[in-house]
C-alpha cells in the first residue's frame, strides 16, 4: 500500500540542478532549485586542456554547447566563450522558462565560479566525472579556497559537500586528500566486492542504480556501515518509488519538484 516503508529523510538532490526544467549544469539550472526548495544539487566536473575545472557532464562539447570537441582539449579561453543554453527547450510542465530559446545566455560554470556562488547555501554533490589524474587535487585547492572543506559533510545537511564518482581510482586519491569529507561510489549494483572495497577504501556512502536496488542490498551496505543513495532514475516514477520504498536516504533526479509531489503522496 502507498504509505508503507515511509522514509520521511529521503532527500531528492537536483541532478546537474533542476535539470528538466532548465540547461543542465548552469547557474540558471542551480538557482532554480534553490526557488523551489531543493538546497542539495549534484554537478559533474571535469579539466579543461589547461587545467581549470569545469560543470559539465559529457566528455564532450557537443549535447549541451554551441561547439564540438573533446573537453579535455578544450581552453578555458574557448569554454567561456561558448553558450550552453541554446539546446535547451524550457518543457510546457515544467517550473522554468517554457519554449525554446528559454535560457539563451546560458554558460558552462568554472567550478571556482560556482563554489563561490552557492557558498554556505546548499549541500553539493560532486561527481568526479573523468578519470584525468589532477582531478581530485585541483578540485580539493578549490573547495579549500572558498570554504567548502570547512562545511558539514555526509548527511545532506546544507551548507555541505560529499564527492562521488564512478572511477575507484578517483575516490582513492580524493579520500587520501580530503579524509574527513563524505566519499561515495556510483555502481551499477551493490554486492559483496563492491561492499568491500567501499569499507577498505573507508567510504561514508555507495550509490546504485535506483532501477536495481534492493533492500538487501540496502541491509548489507548498511550492516557495513555505509549510507546508500540512487541514481539513474531519469524519467521513470517507478524508479523514484522502488528507491524510496527501498530504504536508500536520497536519489538524485532530474525533475525534484514533479518528485516531490510523488514521495509526499507515498509519506501520506
Amino acid at each position: 500500500m502507498p504509505g508503507k516503508n515511509k522514509n520521511p529523510e529521503f532527500t531528492l538532490i537536483a541532478h546537474r540542478g533542476a535539470s528538466y526544467d532548465a540547461p543542465e549544469n548552469t547557474f540558471e539550472s542551480f538557482d532554480l532549485a534553490l526557488e523551489l526548495g531543493f538546497d542539495n544539487f549534484e554537478t559533474d566536473v571535469q579539466s579543461t586542456s589547461d587545467g581549470v575545472l569545469v560543470l559539465i557532464h559529457d566528455d564532450t562539447l557537443d549535447r549541451t554547447t554551441d561547439a564540438t570537441g573533446p573537453v579535455a582539449e578544450t581552453s578555458i579561453a574557448k569554454m567561456k566563450s561558448l553558450n550552453a543554453g541554446l539546446w535547451f527547450e524550457g518543457p510546457e510542465d515544467g517550473a522554468g522558462v517554457h519554449g525554446p530559446l528559454a535560457y539563451p545566455e546560458a554558460f558552462v560554470p568554472t567550478l571556482d565560479d560556482f563554489l563561490e556562488r552557492y557558498a554556505g547555501r546548499a549541500h553539493v554533490h560532486l561527481e568526479l566525472k573523468s578519470t584525468q589524474p589532477e582531478l581530485a587535487t585541483t578540485a580539493m585547492k578549490s573547495l579549500d579556497q572558498w570554504g567548502w572543506l570547512d562545511q558539514h559533510t555526509g548527511d545532506s545537511v546544507a551548507p555541505g559537500v560529499t564527492i562521488s564518482s564512478f572511477h575507484f581510482e578517483q575516490l582513492e586519491r580524493s579520500i587520501a586528500l580530503m579524509p574527513t569529507i563524505a566519499h561515495g561510489w556510483l555502481v551499477q549494483k551493490i554486492d559483496g566486492g563492491t561492499v568491500q572495497a567501499a569499507t577498505k577504501l573507508g567510504l561514508s556512502g555507495i550509490y546504485p542504480n535506483a532501477g536495481r536496488v534492493t533492500k538487501k542490498q540496502m541491509t548489507d551496505a548498511n550492516s557495513a556501515g555505509l549510507v546508500v543513495r540512487t541514481w539513474g532514475i531519469d524519467n521513470s516514477k517507478a524508479a523514484l518509488r522502488r528507491a524510496y520504498r527501498s530504504g536508500a536516504v536520497g536519489t538524485t533526479v532530474d525533475w525534484p519538484a514533479k518528485a516531490r509531489e510523488i514521495i509526499e503522496s507515498l509519506q501520506k
